[in-house]
């Protein structure tokens, strides 16, 4: 398939986002042309998916896709923070529907071929170069082939930018803003064998997740400072363990006998509980990773001929596991307002306008629920609070356990509604140990 001279809009990236975003204005019949970099399935972090992306792909039509995977479905979650171990469920905030533990190249494939179905030319190992915008309506996308020189040019009304922390648009356009509150880096990597906790509070082996689902494991770390945490994530084949790590500490891990790698494993080796899971487990060698200043959002969202999603408009902290679905919210906002948009050209600052309000009150929620205090947040808190109170009592509950469970929201109560925080408020339990 020859890659088009026009078309109504082009995607950039092919991660959950951008297919989602692709599929739901295939879906209003307008023509979509994605650009991905490169060829799936691919590799991605982020496994740790909340029940509420559920609702996104039912709208899109790849939920059954997506149930026949098989993927493992998680429990809820076990919170060790400061010593204090606890344990949720999401099924105890009225969510019938799971959880899952995903393998990212799986998951984003479904999704991508999704897209393709609904009519969406997807073309691979494309880099775009760069964007220009001729006005409302009107721009043009550049790209060579992967490992090619020189550039072609695609013109477009429109453009989304779901290029993830590449961020294509935002650093071009000189949007991009690290959040100077943030300063961590990620780094991460793959146990095979990796006992789990289940939740009733025992850690199982690796071979009963077929028959017992596990929960997310999320520790508070003094290794790492106040401020650092760890996670495992149990998958199919293997576990997802990864570092939350202050920037300040980059160089003394840099220092240690292996570099960042090695400072990775010792700590992995000696963090309470986590040693203990990972004590049959095995490393993989060859799946470090390490990902510096990720938090970051941008100044402007929408503008002449363009829109920023997902990880390309704004990343706060994977602490709640809710990156994957408010990147799919930013999708689905999206498909809604540029099908406005595009219907409606004499409308469209007012449907950029609707977008960035809806997406920068989501992720000014999200950013509040993650850390206790930030410049700015006297302005920002009445957005947050309006948001907050049009979610269900439930769902209420839901954020002040989840951020309580950690000391990263210590004025949650200010937010949300008073209702919410009687006894909905209590649906998890304290453990004092876990049994091995």
């Amino acid at each position: 398939m020859e890659l088009p001279k026009k078309c109504d809009v082009v995607v950039i990236g092919g991660g959950p986002a951008g297919s989602l975003c692709g599929s739901l204005l295939a879906d209003q019949g307008f023509d979509v042309v994605l650009l991905e970099k490169a060829t799936h399935p691919r590799y991605q972090v982020g496994e740790s998916l909340i029940p509420h992306f559920w609702k996104f792909c039912d709208l899109a039509g790849v939920t059954p896709e997506i149930e026949a995977e098989g993927f493992l479905e998680k429990a809820g979650g076990t919170i060790v923070w400061n010593g204090e171990i606890n344990q949720m469920a999401f099924k105890d905030f009225g969510y019938e529907r799971p959880a899952l533990h995903v393998e990212r190249d799986r998951f984003d494939l479904i999704l991508l071929n999704h897209a393709r179905k609904k009519g969406v030319r997807v073309f691979e190992e494309i880099a775009v170069t760069r964007f220009e915008s001729h006005g409302d309506g009107d721009a043009s996308v550049f790209w060579r082939e992967v490992g090619e020189s020189g550039e072609a040019e695609l013109r477009c009304r429109y453009t989304v930018d779901a290029s993830g922390q590449d961020a294509l648009l935002a650093r071009q356009l000189g949007l991009h803003r690290t959040d100077p509150d943030f300063r961590f880096m990620s780094m991460w990597g793959y146990y095979e064998n990796s006992s789990f906790v289940a939740l009733d509070g025992r850690v199982y082996p690796a071979e009963k997740l077929t028959s017992i689902a596990p929960t997310t494991f999320v520790s508070s770390a003094e290794q790492l400072g106040r401020w650092g945490w760890v996670w495992q994530i149990p998958l199919r084949e293997t576990a997802s363990v990864g570092l939350i790590v202050p920037m300040d500490r980059l160089k003394s891990a840099k220092a240690e006998e292996g570099g960042t790698e090695g400072f990775f494993r010792r700590v992995c080796s000696e963090v309470p509980l986590l040693k203990d899971l990972l004590e049959p487990a095995r490393y993989e060698e060859g799946g470090f990773h390490l990902l510096r200043n990720y938090s970051h959002s941008s100044t402007a969202v929408t503008g002449p001929g363009f829109f920023l999603i997902g990880d390309a408009a704004a990343f706060v902290d994977p602490v709640l596991s809710a990156g994957v679905t408010v990147s799919l919210y930013s999708a689905w906002l999206c498909a809604w307002s540029l099908g406005r948009c595009l219907r409606s050209p004499e409308r469209v600052a007012s449907h950029q306008d609707f977008y960035t309000q809806r997406l920068v009150e989501r992720v000014t929620v999200y950013r509040s629920l993650v850390l206790p205090s930030y410049e700015g947040r006297k302005e920002m808190g009445d957005d947050a609070r309006r948001m907050i109170r049009r979610e269900p009592l439930t769902e209420q509950a839901l954020m002040s356990v989840a951020t309580s469970l950690t000391d990263r929201s210590v004025d949650i109560d200010a937010f949300v509604a008073p209702e919410a925080q009687g006894e909905l408020s209590k649906r998890f339990r304290t453990l004092e140990s876990l049994e091995f």
